[in-house]
């Protein structure tokens, strides 16, 4: 997959080489990644690459350092590499798995899965113990069961599960329980509705509810507005909001 700068992996050739090929896929930590998506959702090398850079773009700095782990030639490459790649490579793949398993514990079928790692594929630089402590404050703050936190929120905004619940969340709804005079069953209808409204900030819905109470007259009336039709709040989705990452 990257053919500029690989190190062969002659212990792994025959679990990583190409189907029908007859020979051992190059084993790069850069590709690493894109290996796992290429095999796991059925896509193709362009779009499995793709997949990975926006995978380590979204990363933690600290784990971007293992996922672009420098790659010498081979001809550079001694005994003590290929047993560093290998490793490397063999963690990285693990990681992924478990990532993968934390997102079907949460009910999600594996083309349920595949879809939304095509379609987000930020959601995979979430770690299993970050999804599960997202999915368990969105649960406990919006009173949502698992079906329809599944449902309603993690297949329409993946990026919901790498929300910190008091960095992300907290502030938006505390808004629009202080300033807007919602409660917390209206805070929930709102979600439920447009559960992009999740993964902006305080101001950014603030001025969206500023600018429907100008267009109908009154704060009652865009409050009314806004639970009988909460996509009357034109809100937009950000495709790669997933919460603070440091």
């Amino acid at each position: 997959m990257h053919n500029a700068l690989v190190v062969v992996c002659v212990a792994c050739a025959a679990a990583l080489s190409t189907p029908g090929a007859g020979s051992a896929r190059p084993v790069a930590l850069a590709g690493a990644i894109a290996d796992f998506c290429e095999t796991t959702f059925d896509v193709d090398a362009a779009g499995a690459s793709e997949i990975e850079a926006r995978v380590v773009a979204a990363s933690p700095r600290a784990t971007q350092q293992t996922f672009k782990y420098a790659v010498k030639p081979e001809a550079d490459a001694d005994d003590d590499d290929r047993e560093n790649l290998e490793a490397r490579y063999a963690e990285v793949t693990t990681e992924f798995e478990a990532r993968c398993d934390g997102l079907r514990s949460l009910g999600l079928a594996d083309a349920e899965v595949r879809r939304i790692a095509r379609r987000v594929p930020e959601v995979l630089s979430y770690s299993a113990a970050r999804v599960q402590m997202a999915v368990q404050a969105l649960q406990q703050n919006l009173d949502l069961d698992d079906v329809t936190l599944k449902k309603k929120v993690i297949l329409r905004l993946p990026q919901a599960l790498g929300l910190r619940y008091e960095l992300d969340v907290a502030p938006t709804t505390d808004m629009l329980r202080d300033d807007w005079g919602f409660a917390d069953g209206d805070i929930r209808t709102l979600v439920l509705g447009a559960p992009q409204i999740l993964g902006l900030d305080a101001d950014t819905v603030a001025s969206r509810f500023s600018a429907l109470e100008a267009s109908l007259g009154s704060r009652e009336a865009a409050k009314a507005e806004a639970l009988r039709k909460p996509a009357a709040l034109e809100l937009e989705v950000r495709g790669s909001k997933g919460g603070s990452v440091v």
